[in-house]
């Protein structure tokens, strides 16, 4: 029993198990950064009509709070968990005030050093001495052996917190066209969407997309704030990200008998106006900002630049479908005394609204990241031994520095 125990925890600890996990992490990274995320399913039907099946079913349009993300992120801090405690033992060995390395004498010897020499140079740079049957001993940053476990500490931390905080945190989606507000109450502070606004590849794919913003305080402060893929800002505990885009298009409805226009309003893809006098609904299938024609003869969006828009618009009297229509900005459907228009279209922005209680365990796991990084390259164990006359260098890293530093330290002439 305690083997198999042994082989499953080995196999849970090994360097195999960490790459692959890290690979899937890596890749629902990519796939949450490349794929529009919290879109509705009509996006994804509209954009990825081949794999928008599988993009759901995985959850790949909240790929970050998704499951099978959440679990990778759990498997791989036991992972790390584990390779740490595995090790400690050894580097706890390492500590011990008895243990030294093996000294390598035909690379990092220095022959004729005076005792003295030596004595004052431990001193000087504050290492601990043992001297036994001859043979003068030194020591320094022990400790430093721990600075992998410090940096295993972090990543742990920081999986776990990452983990903790999709499942603890609140989200919410937020739609604005330019010059729109959300006020958000309990945190004392609207936000305006000044401009939102996309490049291109020569393609014609979207090659980001951005969203510029005003954030306005109770007491009257004012800061602006400019977010994009991958660059979030954060107001008083709630982050905001850059998450997806759409159009909404301005119906018109001319009246022909009274010279009014009666309706003038906006409309979503998949949207819908009853106009009750006429028992009519105007049915917007599809804004197409560049318009081509697919094998079957029927409208197919190229792009989301607007180059040929057009509109794909489906009539309904009483519920019973009348005709479609494919029309350009400002071209009318004549019905029954009505003229009916989309002037034009403006592209809103989608902004995921979340409210992450992991922000401070994220914030620690840097710090205990940054410290073990520390540690491990400027703190690491440095040893000396001396008798008859010769002195060895060993350290855990940089072994070549430290013997130039220690002869240049001998040699120097005061």
């Amino acid at each position: 029993m305690k083997t198999r125990t042994a082989k499953v925890i080995h196999f849970f600890a090994s360097l195999k198990v960490a790459i692959i996990l890290l690979l899937l992490i890596a890749a629902y990274i990519v796939i949450g950064t490349v794929l529009p995320q919290h879109g509705t399913e009509a996006l994804y039907l509209e954009r990825y009509p081949a794999t928008a099946k599988l993009i759901l079913g995985l959850s790949l349009d909240s790929a970050y709070s998704s499951p099978i993300f959440i679990i990778l992120l759990i498997l791989f801090s036991i992972n790390l968990a584990l390779c740490t405690i595995t090790s400690l033992n050894g580097q706890l060995r390492k500590m011990k005030s008895n243990y030294y390395p093996y000294f390598r004498e035909e690379e990092y010897a220095i022959d004729g050093v005076e005792e003295s020499q030596v004595q004052t140079l431990l001193a000087k740079q504050r290492f601990s001495v043992v001297e036994e049957d001859g043979v003068l001993r030194g020591a320094k940053y022990r400790w430093g052996v721990l600075g992998a476990a410090i940096t295993h500490l972090g990543l742990i931390i920081l999986f776990l917190g990452g983990a903790i905080g999709t499942m603890s945190s609140s989200e919410e989606m937020i739609t604005l066209l330019p010059g729109n507000q959300h006020r958000f109450e309990k945190q004392g502070f609207t936000v305006e969407l000044d401009d939102f606004y996309m490049t291109f590849e020569p393609s014609g794919a979207v090659k980001q997309y951005y969203s510029d913003v005003t954030v306005i305080d109770d007491n009257g402060n004012r800061s602006s704030e400019t977010l994009w893929v991958n660059k979030p800002f954060h107001h008083n505990g709630l982050g905001f990200y850059q998450a997806n885009f759409g159009w909404t298009s301005n119906l018109q409805i001319f009246d022909e008998q009274s010279g009014e226009v009666v309706v003038d309003g906006l409309l979503r893809n998949g949207g819908s106006y009853f106009y009750q006098p006429k028992h009519l609904t105007v049915f917007l299938y599809s804004y197409y900002p560049e318009m081509g024609i697919g094998h079957d003869q029927t409208p197919v969006k190229m792009s989301d630049r607007e180059v040929n828009p057009h509109y794909l618009v489906i009539l309904y009297e009483f519920g019973e479908p009348i005709d479609y229509y494919v029309l350009g900005p400002g071209e009318h459907i004549h019905y029954d005394g009505l003229q009916i228009s989309f002037t034009h279209s403006i592209a809103f922005t989608g902004l995921l609204v979340r409210k992450d209680l992991s922000y401070p365990i994220v914030l620690a796991s840097f710090i205990t990241i940054i410290l073990g990084l520390i540690v491990s390259f400027y703190l690491y164990p440095r040893f000396i031994t001396y008798k008859d006359g010769k002195l060895i260098t060993s350290s855990r890293r940089n072994e070549w520095v430290f013997y130039q530093s220690i002869k240049s330290t001998l040699t120097k002439k005061d």
